[in-house]
């Protein structure tokens, strides 16, 4: 349990630096040798990538004024052994601006491949998908 409790935590600052465009402190709960695949199908090899590219989108949320409202629900936590965890999670992004009239809520399921590096849970693996029915 106490293992969980921490991976929860993990996914909790995830959203507060997400929620505040904080992708200095996002980048951190990833390995250096991170592998993100974006709902869209882009894959990122390095953290290095993963934090610039999401940095650059960041800066398009900001400009764009977009409603920060995302929410993570853990919705699995696998301990496959000491050190290694999977982790399956539900995200909704509520309100999301798609033009200055319109919103939509965004949905998607991530899937999360964790390591315990020097006590810390880090993120080493993601597969973003997306599940709301308007995929633009």
């Amino acid at each position: 349990m106490e293992q969980e409790k921490l991976i929860k935590e993990l996914f909790s600052k995830y959203v507060t630096y997400w929620n505040n465009h904080d992708i200095e402190n996002w980048g951190k709960l990833f390995t250096k040798d991170t592998k993100f695949i974006t709902w869209s199908g882009v894959m990122y090899a390095t953290n290095a990538e993963n934090i610039k590219q999401h940095d650059k989108a960041h800066q398009i949320l900001s400009t764009q004024n977009q409603n920060m409202k995302y929410h993570l629900d853990v919705l699995d936590i696998s301990l496959i052994r000491d050190g290694i965890a999977i982790v399956y999670a539900a995200w909704k992004w509520e309100n999301f601006k798609i033009d200055n009239l319109h919103t939509e809520l965004r949905t998607g399921i991530l899937t999360m491949l964790l390591l315990k590096e020097n006590g810390v849970w880090l993120i080493r693996s993601t597969q973003n998908t997306r599940t709301s029915e308007n995929l633009r």
